[in-house]
């Protein structure tokens, strides 16, 4: 099997209804649609969000001088190549190695996590909210996503101690002790604010608490995992992923580790990600808010490895589900179902891909 063409489309905007802060202007994506193609008629995909449109532009051409003629098969070769030995990641270097990844599950006719080395075929799903402007849209988009099966929960919200608060204690006093629940504000708080939050969040019970400060800041975290039984969680926005871990887990700074496959490296770049986080007996959770096919990428590694405890899924259900046929999906009893399809094992659409590309390269 060989590398014949590398493909992307750039796809319509896709404008995301929430705020990072109340006074930011909602976040605008335009997702690229990658394809990598070989001789035997296989293709690669994946649908990303976090690689822009220029950045596609400006690498296609030095990358498809790096992998035509090569073998798929050389995955990890490539994708070392790519990210200068996993120092210098990008969202084009992690997405090129997640279509690798897909090529090599179709060759061989299975889904990556069985390539991987299946832990299980399901994992507990979490609904992860999308930013709301006040505390009743919170608990009703709680509301929903119980009925349509979630047994978990994570608000993102306000960023501000005080309103992140009653927006918990509103959604505890509905669902708790029928969801688990957890918050992210976004490395919002200072030392001062994330200390206060955190003394309610151990008193409501809730599953972890997510980012409360900036990442940058590890002596801040190693106080809070030593002051608060409940786990502390961040490190979403280390963008060079595995070589930036490594001060979190000797200074034990969280209870779990965060990371953004489709900028750290790709699936490559989980798998050792997640083996080190398990050497130090801590938590791999990894980030899988966005697209279908970043979704999926990501939910390949947590069905291969032990410590990972729930899957990611953006709610409103679907909100992130551009160009697909395949979507996924919470079970009735919380779980999310391995895909059974080879590759990341969820088809794209191929008239709704015709209609969303303005332009293709």
């Amino acid at each position: 099997m060989k590398i014949t063409d590398i493909k992307a489309h750039i796809l319509k905007p896709l404008e995301q209804g929430f705020l990072y802060k109340e006074e930011w202007d909602p976040l605008i994506v335009q997702p690229v649609f990658l394809r990598i193609l070989t001789d035997e008629g296989h293709e690669g995909h994946c649908i990303t969000w976090l690689l822009s449109a220029g950045e596609t532009e400006s690498s296609l051409p030095g990358v498809k001088a790096k992998l035509l003629g090569r073998d798929p098969h050389d995955v990890e070769a490539i994708s070392y190549k790519l990210t200068d030995r996993l120092q210098k990641p990008t969202p084009f270097a992690s997405t090129v190695d997640i279509c690798l990844w897909d090529l090599l599950g179709k060759h061989h006719g299975e889904p990556i996590y069985r390539l991987l080395g299946a832990a299980r075929d399901r994992i507990k799903a979490y609904g992860s909210t999308v930013m709301y402007n006040t505390v009743p849209e919170y608990v009703d988009i709680a509301r929903q996503c119980y009925e349509q099966g979630f047994r978990a929960f994570k608000l993102h919200a306000f960023g501000v101690p005080d309103k992140d608060i009653e927006v918990c204690r509103a959604v505890h006093k509905e669902f708790g002790g029928k969801m688990d629940l957890m918050l992210d504000p976004v490395n919002a708080y200072d030392r001062i604010g994330a200390f206060k939050v955190g003394k309610v969040l151990e008193e409501l019970d809730f599953y972890w608490y997510e980012a409360p400060l900036p990442d940058s800041d590890i002596q801040g975290y190693m106080d809070l995992t030593r002051s608060f039984k409940i786990p502390i969680t961040a490190t979403e926005s280390v963008s060079e992923g595995l070589r930036g871990y490594p001060k979190y887990l000797v200074n034990h700074a969280v209870d779990s580790v965060r990371s953004v496959g489709d900028w750290i490296g790709g699936i490559t770049a989980m798998r050792k990600s997640a083996a080190l986080c398990e050497a130090f007996n801590v938590k791999y959770e990894p980030h899988s808010y966005g697209t279908t096919l970043v979704q999926a990428a990501h939910l390949h590694i947590m069905l291969a490895i032990h410590n990972c405890d729930l899957f990611e899924i953006p709610v409103p259900q679907g909100c992130l589900d551009v160009g697909m046929k395949d979507v996924i999906r919470v079970e009735a009893d919380g779980y999310t179902n391995a895909p059974t399809k080879p590759g990341l094992g969820y088809e794209v659409d191929w008239d709704e891909i015709r209609r969303l590309t303005v332009k293709e390269l």
